[in-house]
């Protein structure tokens, strides 16, 4: 009998430890899929921005480039960049859409020569863009990407993950914007202006621009 009873509470810790262990787990997984929704409350908003720019903050920073166009949203090539290296570092969450074709030759933005045979649809590109900067279905003309029949290169770049930790956000409102200043820890001198265009109560990056 005592062994019955030593068998069931072993049951009972494990289903415990389990459901904690799948919890943290899909946690931030989730964190993949987050939708910025408009709020009225600045704080809460706030929060919200935080836990948004999280996992991407550090690829807007490596594939910025104003030299083409003064709004990051205008930057089609840009944005590609972003799609493909956003996937790159989350492959766990694309590897059933993941694909082998032909190998292709490419120079990151770091003048890395690198190579790849993955490819992936276009329409997730598109999807990536069209949730974080409101932009799809547009021409593709990067020159570091290969397309075959809809798919495209994983062409990401090669770079060091910063370490980035956000420390204080201010936010305001202008028409159908919100505004959020970016300040991180370990950069007390510079700030990040981040515009996000209000699309239906869903907030989408405009642009960033950098304050010293």
């Amino acid at each position: 009998m005592k062994d019955k009873y030593l068998l069931l509470i072993l049951f009972v810790i494990s289903l415990i430890g389990l459901i904690i262990y799948s919890n943290k787990s899909y946690a931030y997984i989730d964190n993949y899929d987050y939708t910025l929704f408009y709020k009225e409350d600045n704080n809460e908003l706030s929060n919200n921005i935080k836990v948004y720019l999280k996992d991407v903050d550090y690829l807007i920073y490596n594939n910025s480039d104003y030299t083409s166009y003064n709004t990051l949203s205008d930057n089609y090539e840009f944005m590609v960049n972003f799609a493909l290296d956003y996937i790159y570092l989350n492959k766990d969450k694309y590897k059933d859409n993941i694909v082998i074709k032909d190998n292709y030759n490419y120079i990151d933005r770091y003048n890395n020569r690198l190579s790849t045979n993955e490819y992936i649809s276009i329409d997730i590109i598109y999807d990536i863009t069209y949730k974080y900067f409101g932009k799809k279905d547009f021409i593709i003309l990067n020159n570091n990407v290969n397309i075959i029949d809809n798919y495209i290169s994983l062409s990401s770049n090669k770079f060091i993950i910063p370490n980035l930790e956000i420390n204080n956000i201010s936010i305001s409102k202008e028409e159908d914007k919100v505004i959020a200043k970016v300040k991180y820890t370990n950069d007390d001198n510079t700030t990040y202006k981040f515009i996000f265009n209000n699309d239906g109560e869903i907030l989408k990056i405009s642009n960033v621009e950098v304050e010293v």
